[in-house]
């Protein structure tokens, strides 16, 4: 029997444990045509959570017409605004012939000046919303991207002054570099007021437990609500790493999950990530080495002498350099006085394998 734990892929209906709140936020934004901002880590849910917006915003019988554009491998202006206008032609035109008339239609292609070419592309979400009466939600994945255009500064600017005219296109922006989305909608300011970050909290350990143990029972297969619990509190509620550490667990599992069993489990999903965690540290220096050390060990003010020379920090001019340094390689994340690893696994292979606290 195939294991009922889906980790590799975005997961819907049954598989999706509930985001309540963020959910009816999303839905309830699209709808009244506001615009929304996610940015978290990688594997925590954000196109699980996207994804059943849409599946709401059909059973809803909502009028929308759906672009996904991600920016992965995008790195150029000209990139971006080719990828634009590809998505959003291919929402709307299902043969090649429909896909030519709407683009003679649109004037795609007649323009040749550049700034105006930018417009007209730019443009097309609400030149569609009325040629076609639909709400335009552009779904943005890894936006964070623009950062590494040649000038993003000139980019983000552009797009700022064509989307803030906009009054019937929807934008949902997304990100997995956090610091980088930080960068850009925080410490730059810049789409100041556009979008309402929707935060994505950790799923209830009661919630996550149960779809852990109705699961196993699919198969016949029993899981103690301790040691569903267990496993939830092992990988910090991370859906990624959850349902991977249930899936390895329910592999090993023929009748009852034993602490035993659970704990080797866990032990093979910290192996299975060990060579990628090496490859991270091999390229961190031993002063960023040492920061990571301080913030395991509950360091919080390191400008101290203490501090400084306990972890060969030189200066408080160095540690403000590691603090960029760790936040741009997107390894920690700074929430005020509190530093939080984007991945915890990680950390925890940090503290067994690494340091062997």
């Amino acid at each position: 029997m195939d294991s009922p734990f889906i980790f590799n892929k975005y997961v819907t209906g049954g598989n999706f444990i509930s985001r309540a709140r963020e959910l009816d936020t999303l839905v309830d934004c699209i709808k009244k045509k506001e615009h929304s901002l996610i940015y978290e880590p990688p594997k925590s849910g954000k196109r699980s959570l996207v994804q059943q917006v849409f599946i709401k915003l059909h059973q809803d019988s909502y009028n929308f017409t759906l672009c996904t554009i991600n920016l992965f491998n995008v790195r150029t202006e000209a990139a971006m605004l080719k990828s634009i206008r590809t998505s959003l032609v291919n929402s709307f035109a299902n043969t090649e012939s429909e896909l030519r008339e709407l683009e003679e239609d649109l004037m795609i292609g007649q323009i040749r000046e550049m700034s105006e070419y930018r417009d007209l592309v730019l443009n097309l979400p609400e030149a569609l919303c009325s040629k076609f009466n639909t709400n335009v939600v552009i779904y943005f994945q890894e936006f964070q991207e623009l950062l590494n255009f040649q000038s993003y500064e000139d980019t983000i600017a552009l797009l700022e002054r064509v989307w803030h005219s906009h009054t019937q296109t929807t934008y949902l922006i997304t990100g997995s570099f956090v610091n980088g989305m930080k960068e850009i909608f925080v410490n730059k300011k810049s789409f100041y007021k556009f979008a309402e970050r929707v935060k994505l909290q950790p799923i209830e350990e009661r919630l996550f437990s149960e779809f852990i143990i109705k699961n196993f029972l699919k198969a016949g297969r029993v899981v103690s609500k301790e040691l569903a619990t267990r496993m939830y509190d092992l990988t910090e509620g991370h859906p990624w790493y959850t349902q991977q550490l249930a899936d390895i667990a329910y592999g090993h599992t023929k009748g009852f999950l034993t602490e035993v069993i659970l704990l080797e489990s866990f032990d093979e999903l910290i192996d299975m990530y060990e060579y990628i965690f090496q490859q991270i540290t091999s390229r961190l220096s031993l002063y960023q080495l040492n920061f990571l050390k301080a913030i395991l060990d509950g360091v919080t003010k390191f400008s101290t002498q203490e501090v400084l020379t306990g972890y060969h920090f030189n200066s408080s001019a160095n540690v403000v350099r590691l603090k960029e340094a760790v936040q741009k390689k997107e390894i920690l994340e700074q929430d005020g006085d509190k530093w939080i690893f984007l991945d915890p696994l990680f950390k925890i292979w940090l503290k067994r394998v690494y340091w062997s606290y």
